[in-house]
């Protein structure tokens, strides 16, 4: 698949998802209920950091450090995710089709060392936030709402 269009389905995905639960109104944002985090608003912390130490290997970091976001309102998760997925845009036109396909070597966050090309870490990053959108839609339907299809079909639908 297209890298700018698998990285375009995943901005409209991480929109789509904080979009729908803004709908269903703030404290379903923070409430608690049981999961891998205790909150959507949690999970949307997690999301973000990894995403940025994605971002931050893919630049050459080996053992970067994970950044808290704040995202203490959905609006502010929002706006997070803009920003980052900007930066992202930004660094990913700046590469050639070969900076895509070179190995880089890093440790993950329990000190593993991996060596992976910068297309698999954009795999990895998007394959990550879908898991978590999935989670996102479990806490939802514990607290008796409905969650959101954002599946890529729903995406091209949407963006032909």
């Amino acid at each position: 698949m297209n890298k700018d269009k698998l990285f375009s389905y995943h901005k409209w995905a991480s929109q789509a998802c904080l979009e729908h639960v803004q709908t269903l109104g703030e404290e379903y944002y923070i409430k608690e209920g049981a999961n891998s985090f205790s909150s959507i608003q949690e999970t949307t912390e997690h999301v973000l950091g990894v995403e940025k130490l994605w971002l931050l290997r893919m630049s050459g970091v080996a053992n970067p450090t994970f950044e808290h976001f704040d995202v203490e309102t959905n609006e502010k998760a929002k706006q997070a995710f803009m920003f980052l997925h900007a930066n992202m845009d930004e660094f990913f036109a700046s590469l050639t089709e070969s900076e895509w396909q070179e190995t880089l070597h890093y440790k993950n966050m329990r000190g593993d060392a991996f060596s992976t090309t910068r297309e698999e870490m954009l795999f990895t990053i998007v394959n990550h936030a879908s898991y978590h959108r999935g989670q996102v839609t479990s806490l939802l339907r514990q607290f008796g709402k409905e969650g959101i299809a954002l599946d890529y079909i729903y995406y091209q639908k949407e963006n032909r």
